[in-house]
């Protein structure tokens, strides 16, 4: 009897807690935030090695399979909560048995068996929740298929897209130390790379580029002698723009100067920094002071470039 109360005892603590456990994991996951505030989106690279029109359409394709599996988990979602009132059902023979004067355990094995099974299949059902796919993703097939009817026939892209995350610890570039020293680290994510020979025989090459910068946690001591962790500082975060153009020199040729494509003139969220139209190759960085930067900026800016080019009479 008194081995049976002290298992009913553990029981009785341990039903709340895998109950609420349960019953929290039956919920949809709210989006989380990283540490700097940010919604967390869905970490993804893809290489960008193939015909347009396959390239989008592989593209949709992993989208709606990543959301059919998260809505077949969605079906699933409260099967552990079942399994584990079907336990608590089992331990209560146990319980009616020891009413009729019978000693038993069987039931109750049984019913802890059912709870692991619950805490497994919800853990399991619970990586089925998807993060919204990050902007750029649905940006960037735009670019792709704003650009397909520009290329040469036959032919594809060659690239990446890495939406993997901006301030990964691979992606530091370098790293300084303040006065203080406190360090703070320098992240590049070059998140868009893509080259392509175009219809009218010039060959692209677009690098988007984020750029950000985060001070490092670091320990304080104030005038007491506390000594307290200062958490990291997110300290801003720019775009670069990176476009070479090798010109067709049967087709055009370069004008020096444009009013609509010069250095140091506004398009958009971007700002023309460097130009170069030197060997038959425009070659140009656009700087801006945003974080996030929509596809048309970076489309509007292609499109200007080619004011500098001027096609040749046949």
């Amino acid at each position: 009897m008194e081995s049976f109360i002290c298992v009913g005892g553990i029981l009785l603590v341990l039903v709340p807690i895998i109950f609420f456990y349960l019953l929290n994991t039956a919920r949809k996951k709210v989006p989380a935030v990283n540490a700097l505030g940010r919604k967390n989106l869905f970490p993804i690279y893809i290489s960008l090695a193939d015909k347009p029109q396959s390239i989008i359409q592989g593209m949709d394709k992993l989208k709606v399979e990543a959301q059919k599996t998260e809505k077949t988990g969605d079906k699933w979602r409260r099967i552990p909560m079942f399994i584990f009132f079907g336990g608590v059902g089992l331990m209560a023979v146990d319980l009616l048995l020891l009413l009729l004067g019978y000693i038993s355990f069987i039931f109750i094995m049984g019913g802890v068996a059912l709870w692991i099974a619950a805490i497994v299949m919800a853990r399991g059902l619970r990586k089925s929740d998807l993060y919204d796919f990050s902007p750029r993703y649905k940006g960037t097939q735009d670019i792709l298929f704003t650009l397909r009817d520009d290329l040469r026939p036959n032919s594809t892209f060659l690239g990446h897209l890495d939406l993997t995350g901006s301030m990964l610890p691979v992606k530091v570039a370098r790293t300084a130390n303040d006065t203080r020293n406190r360090t703070t680290e320098y992240f590049r994510d070059e998140w868009l790379a893509l080259k392509a020979k175009l219809y009218d025989g010039n060959i692209i090459r677009v690098s988007a580029i984020q750029k950000s910068k985060q001070r490092k946690s670091y320990w304080k001591t104030n005038a007491r002698g506390k000594t307290k962790m200062k958490p990291a500082k997110f300290k801003g975060s720019e775009h670069d723009l990176k476009v070479r153009i090798v010109v067709n020199p049967e087709v055009y040729k370069i004008e020096r100067t444009s009013p609509k494509f010069k250095q140091g003139l506004n398009i958009g969220k971007f700002t023309i920094s460097q130009l170069s139209a030197d060997g038959g190759i425009i070659s140009f960085v656009a700087n801006s002071p945003f974080e996030e930067v929509e596809h048309e900026n970076i489309l509007q800016v292609i499109q200007s470039a080619y004011s500098l080019l001027q096609r040749k009479a046949v």
